[in-house]
Order: C-alpha cells, then sequence, then structure tokens
C-alpha cells in the first residue's frame, strides 16, 4: 500500500457486495482494505487509518449503525468520513443511519457514478477534517484537538476513576537550532522528535504538539510515577537520538496527574507547566512532577 494513496475501508458481511465494490473503485486510485462486520471494522480503523468507510447496516457481531456510534464517540476518529450502503433505502433508514453520525447513505442497488462521486467528496472533507485536528508540520494532533481529547479523558476519570497523567515537553535551547541552522533545521528538529514521541507512545497515549517547540503528551489509565518512568523513557530516547545533519537535541519535561475534585484539566496543565518549568530552572535534560 502507497502511504500517499487515500485508503478506503470497505464493511459488509457480504464477500460479493466486496469484490462488487473494490471492482467499481479498483480504476481510482485508491488502496482498499475490508472488514466483514462492525467491531473488525474498527479494528482496522485503528490498525489502518482509513480516510473514508462505506459501511453496510445489517451485519452480525457488530451491525453497521453500532460501528458508527462507537467510531462517532471517538475524538480520535473524527476525521473518518462514513458511507452507508444499505439495502435498507427507505426514508427513516436513511435518517436513522445520519443521526448515527454517518455523513452520506447511499441505497442498493446503487448507481456506480453516484459511489465514485460520493467518495470523491468524502475524501475531500476527511481532509479538510484531518487538516483540522492535526499540526501540518509533526502530523501529531494540534492543540484544539488535544483540548477535545482531554475534556474526553477528563469524563472518563470522573465516571470511572481511572488514572489521567500529562506531560508537557519543551526543546531545550531550541533558538540556537534555528539560529545555527535555520528554519528548516528547526523544523527537521521537531519533525524528528514527533516520531520519536509516536514511538515510544503506546496505542492509548495521545500525542500532540502544544505550539513552537513544545509538546503535550496526554497518558490515560497512567499514574503519576508511571508517567515519570515514561517521560524518563522519552528524554532518553531524545537525548539518543540521531538528528541527522542537526546537534543533539535535549528536552525538559513537566509531569503532573488528574486528582480528584478537579472539574476540568486546567490545573492539570497548569500543573504540568509548573513542573517543566521546575525541570528548566534546574539545568534542562531533566524531568520534574508536580
Amino acid at each position: 500500500m502507497s502511504e500517499n494513496r487515500p485508503k478506503i475501508l470497505i464493511v459488509d458481511d457480504d464477500p460479493d457486495i466486496r469484490d462488487l465494490l473494490n471492482l467499481q473503485l479498483a480504476l481510482e486510485d485508491y488502496d482498499i482494505i475490508e472488514a466483514e462486520n462492525g467491531k473488525a471494522a474498527i479494528e482496522k480503523i485503528i490498525s489502518d487509518k482509513p480516510q473514508l468507510m462505506i459501511i453496510d447496516i445489517m451485519m452480525p457481531v457488530m451491525d453497521g449503525y453500532e460501528a458508527c456510534l462507537k467510531i462517532r464517540a471517538d475524538p480520535e476518529l473524527a476525521a473518518l468520513y462514513i458511507i452507508i450502503l444499505s439495502a435498507k433505502g427507505e426514508i427513516k433508514d436513511k435518517v436513522s443511519g445520519l443521526d448515527t453520525g454517518a455523513d452520506a447513505y447511499l441505497s442498493k442497488p446503487f448507481n456506480p457514478e453516484e459511489l465514485k462521486a460520493q467518495v470523491r467528496a468524502g475524501l475531500r472533507t476527511a481532509g479538510d477534517r484531518h487538516q483540522a485536528m492535526y499540526d501540518a508540520l509533526t502530523n501529531l494532533f494540534n492543540r484544539k484537538s488535544f483540548n477535545d481529547l482531554l475534556l474526553r479523558e477528563v469524563a472518563m476519570f470522573k465516571r470511572d476513576g481511572q488514572d489521567l497523567s500529562m506531560v508537557m515537553i519543551d526543546i531545550d535551547h531550541f533558538k540556537n537550532v534555528n539560529d545555527s541552522y535555520g528554519h528548516d533545521g528547526g523544523d527537521k528538529v521537531l519533525i524528528d522528535l514527533a516520531k520519536v514521541l509516536r514511538t515510544v507512545s503506546r496505542p492509548r497515549d495521545l500525542p500532540c504538539r502544544w505550539g513552537g517547540e513544545e509538546f503535550a503528551w496526554l497518558l490515560p489509565e497512567t499514574n503519576l510515577e508511571q508517567a515519570t518512568i515514561a517521560a524518563e523513557r522519552l528524554r532518553q530516547a531524545i537525548q539518543d537520538h540521531d538528528f541527522q545533519g542537526v546537534s543533539p537535541q535535549t528536552v525538559s519535561l513537566g509531569v503532573s496527574m488528574f486528582r480528584s475534585g478537579e472539574n476540568d484539566g486546567e490545573a492539570l496543565c497548569k500543573r504540568a507547566d509548573k513542573a517543566l518549568y521546575a525541570a528548566k530552572q534546574a539545568g534542562r535534560n531533566r524531568v520534574e512532577s508536580s
């Protein structure tokens, strides 16, 4: 599969329908992946990260309605464009499908040209959504997305009591990088650091570019001690990383944990920022917690 080609997920329990959709889209420049039910579709979305999904309603294990509801409940999957393609063609069926979060609804038998046009329009919309959610340089979540994800995690803390920690990360003496290597060198450091952060992150972790040379790292189901260990692991990985064409880099990190009785994530962010300031004041290239 090509990294540059759009990925489309086809979800139907009927292999003949999946083959037909594959055939109709074969001449377009898409990578096609498949799933046979809603549960398998969600697993594919997480692992393969398609931009668009075409999904049937009536399927075993998990139907299309439930799959759409689960996908739309996850802010990380908000960019995905969803087309329901179903034999259920009455108005009430279409209303139900769109109310679950689908973006478009087509009835079987479908018109191939209409399907292709819907896919093209859907991919444009998915691209716009991705641009709104992610930092263009590093492809990490941007600060707005981070705030949305933080609200979700705080709600989960209040509901389930699961731990939630955060790490603030600042590149040490980043101005010197731009002064010595220009903005291209600075951009390379930011891109490389984002790659290291993604490599160190677990599937549930949420790395973000906070702004400038600062990054934020949200760690669900993680207490302060565990988050401090994770931050130290990241600090070491960045110190050991070969920033080819640029001098070695280090980071300062501040760690905090969400506390019972707090209403939102504001205090969590302030404590992480306070700990980051302490790390910088103590000489940089270190982890502090608050």
